[in-house]
């Protein structure tokens, strides 16, 4: 069986449960990717000022975070599903949209991203709770920037020695378009762009439903907008594990129900 053109369903799993990452060789229309390449640079100059005036400027240069809210080619982006079967794949089930940003980095930057790091805070072994997704949006080398993952960290605990993160690690070298996964657990840290250019990527995480989102997307687009939508995109948005906000919206038969039966 074939998930995609490039790995069997064993290949997938087996490079994700050795390595704990994978890419997706320029799965995104060329077209595509300069709307988001446009768009990202608008959203941060919306950001920007928000993060300056609110004290948060000094790490988080170069970073634009739920861009899901400005609609644009995100929301295409997001609606295309892209590699829906491979991630059903990794959570075994359903999943929601935890979280949707971006990165610029540019020369001399250096954020929290650039810092040894793991996006789940309690280590969860096996249990498959977030999957890193990276979107590649200009080619990724090792001289802009190209990130850093160690792999088969995902399977320890302990997070490694610097000097050992950055002599194992191997670097995310791949063409624009291209899709890359990586397991919540796995220890990771953006490179440094030695270029005068800048090295743009999307940054999004995707969870089981039963777990609090980053930013509530159905809510901030309007639940009735997001009622009108595909149920692959409602799906991924959130929509089917809404939390109640009242006695009304809890005693509603299974078909309106704000978290559905099959969200795990």
């Amino acid at each position: 069986m074939k998930l995609t053109k490039e790995y069997s369903i064993e290949e997938y799993k087996k490079l994700m449960h050795e390595k704990g990452w994978i890419i997706f060789h320029e799965v995104v229309d060329p077209a595509l990717i300069e709307r988001l390449k446009n768009d990202l640079e608008a959203s941060y100059k919306i950001r920007r000022p928000i993060q300056e005036n609110n004290g948060v400027d000094t790490n988080t240069a170069g970073t634009a975070h739920h861009l899901l809210a400005d609609g644009k080619s995100f929301f295409k982006f997001l609606s295309n599903l892209y590699l829906d079967e491979e991630i059903k794949e990794y959570f075994e089930g359903n999943y929601i949209l935890n979280t949707f940003g971006g990165n610029l980095n540019l020369r001399g930057q250096h954020t929290y991203a650039s810092n040894v790091h793991r996006d789940v805070r309690t280590y969860t072994s096996d249990i498959k709770l977030l999957l890193n997704i990276l979107v590649v949006l200009d080619d990724f080398t090792p001289e802009n920037g190209a990130t850093y993952l160690l792999s088969g960290s995902h399977l320890k605990k302990e997070k490694p020695t610097e000097d050992y993160f950055f002599n194992h690690s191997e670097r995310v070298v791949a063409k624009r378009g291209s899709i890359v996964f990586w397991d919540a657990n796995l220890w990771h840290a953006a490179g440094e762009n030695q270029t005068n250019g800048s090295r743009r990527a999307l940054s999004l995480i995707y969870s089981r439903p039963f777990m609090k989102q980053q930013f509530d997307y159905c809510r901030h687009l309007g639940y009735e907008n997001v009622e009108k939508m595909p149920s692959g995109v409602k799906q991924v948005l959130g929509f089917n594990s809404r939390t109640p906000t009242s006695l009304n919206e809890w005693y509603q038969p299974l078909d309106k129900r704000f978290y559905k039966n099959d969200q795990g």
